[in-house]
């Protein structure tokens, strides 16, 4: 047995070391990572100039050889990131991620365009196609592993990739429109699942922020400041629900409604914004009343008329309102009576 050992392992040595030709080779070159050579084309792609090489890229775009684009892109930023040629490059790179579907690499790589080459491209559409990809995540794209793998949908990058868009131009014109839909984004992560609810508060509140932040950056935009002052308030409303945050932040809800109604009466959203005020005033009438009555059936006639009165303030058409006035007319002998004893 121990006769054959000796040859075979020379044969598979030699079979091992004899030059073969590989039909798919995956090659790695420092800078430009892993890249799949098929055969025949090996290195053909590559240039030893900055000019010649971003003219491989622009040719391959043209016959929408996103492969290509992307090796020759990305070895003409990383060989000459000073060039003349390096921003048409970077933008070209960010392209080719973008049509081989890794939504999120080609939003950084266009983030990388407007830090690094604000002046040599065209800023606007630039941000617009940020904005593109940052809407099909908030529409439910899913979020891929190693950029290849569809895995999970995360309204809370979605918000981040918004403000990445705002922090860099605040004052183009997609700013206005991506701090709101940031302010969308974390209100859709609110509503999604959440092991407490002191986590899903802070996400409305994450939401209330960028819609204050628009608010106040984008006044001079109408359409904006009062959408934006209603959104502040149906996240305010939203977050209201639970019976720990009712009192303080329906105050804030209402506030907003009540900001957007007096400074843009003429908005769409007014009639709503004004029903839901009603329908929030009623309801903390209706609480006013619960305490009232815990106030009288202590005798405690002065506290019970605080509540009553407040409920009148807040909703004084309303069912809640009625019954605070009959109220007050019952107890009026009892304050009277109080009031007579405190004096002698």
């Amino acid at each position: 047995m121990r006769r054959w050992v000796s040859p075979l392992l020379l044969v598979a040595i030699v079979f091992l070391l004899w030059p073969n030709s590989s039909p798919a080779p995956i090659i790695y070159r420092p800078g430009e990572g892993w890249s799949y050579e098929s055969r025949g084309t090996m290195g053909k792609w590559r240039r030893d100039r900055a000019k010649a090489q971003v003219e491989v890229a622009k040719e391959a775009a043209a016959k929408e050889d996103w492969r290509t684009v992307h090796k020759a892109a990305k070895r003409t930023v990383h060989e000459w990131p000073l060039s003349d040629y390096a921003p048409e490059a970077q933008q070209l790179l960010a392209q080719s991620y973008e049509a081989r579907g890794d939504d999120e690499r080609a939003f950084k790589e266009y983030q990388k365009l407007l830090r690094y080459y604000p002046q040599n491209v065209d800023y606007e559409e630039v941000q617009k196609r940020q904005m593109v990809i940052a809407d099909r995540f908030l529409g439910g794209q899913r979020f891929k592993l190693w950029g290849k793998i569809p895995l999970y949908r995360s309204w809370k990058k979605s918000a981040q990739m918004y403000q990445e868009v705002v922090n860099v131009g605040p004052q183009s014109e997609v700013a206005p429109m991506a701090q709101m839909k940031a302010g969308e984004a974390w209100e859709k992560r609110a509503d999604g699942f959440h092991v407490s609810e002191r986590e899903r508060h802070k996400d409305f509140g994450r939401a209330v922020e960028a819609y204050k932040k628009a608010y106040e950056e984008y006044q001079s935009d109408d359409t904006v400041a009062a959408e934006a002052l209603y959104k502040k308030g149906t996240s305010y409303e939203n977050q209201a629900k639970d019976a720990e945050y009712d009192q303080e932040v329906t105050m804030e809800a209402i506030n907003a409604y009540e900001d957007m109604l007096a400074l843009y009466p003429g908005t769409p959203k007014a009639e709503d914004a004004s029903q839901r005020i009603a329908k929030m005033k009623t309801e903390q009438a209706r609480g006013s009343i619960t305490i009232a009555k815990f106030y009288e059936k202590k005798k405690k006639w002065h506290g019970a008329k605080v509540y009553y009165d407040r409920a009148i303030d807040l909703a004084p058409d309303s069912e809640h309102g009625q019954r605070a006035k009959e109220r007050l007319a019952v107890i009026a002998k009892y304050i009277d009576e109080t009031d007579a004893a405190e004096t002698e």
